[in-house]
């Protein structure tokens, strides 16, 4: 998958997750080594089919240093993330299919619940 800025660049991950009660919550915080491992899986989904729903259970807000950089919505049911934020060309910024089947998929998905479940919150 297509990250708008180089993983290096990436200092602090926000995760925002389902609280069970149908709103999106800060759920974790993701820097260094987590925020590098959660940025090389998100760059090795590999591309699938988008299917329709986009109900995104899952975000990421990426932060350097000084600035708000990007954030990619995730909908592991219809296989879609939409990616936005200041640093996401127009081409860029929209709904990209992904294979949400894939074994990096899968693990991503289990590190996003993980960060939910340390929390109290999960999907």
């Amino acid at each position: 998958m297509f990250l708008p800025v180089p993983r290096e660049r990436v200092e602090l991950v926000e995760v925002i997750g389902p609280d069970g009660t149908g709103n999106d919550q800060l759920v974790a915080i993701w820097d260094s080594e987590d925020a590098q491992t959660g940025l090389t899986l998100m760059a090795g989904l590999p591309d699938g089919e988008l299917k329709r729903c986009f109900i995104p259970a899952w975000e990421i807000r990426a932060h350097s240093t000084t600035q708000f950089l990007f954030e990619i919505s995730f909908c592991f049911r219809c296989h879609g993330a939409r990616l936005a934020g200041p640093t996401v060309s127009p081409e860029h910024a929209m709904i990209h299919g992904f294979d949400a089947e894939h074994s990096t998929s899968r693990e991503l998905l289990a590190r996003l619940q993980a960060a939910g479940e340390a929390s109290g919150r999960s999907d």
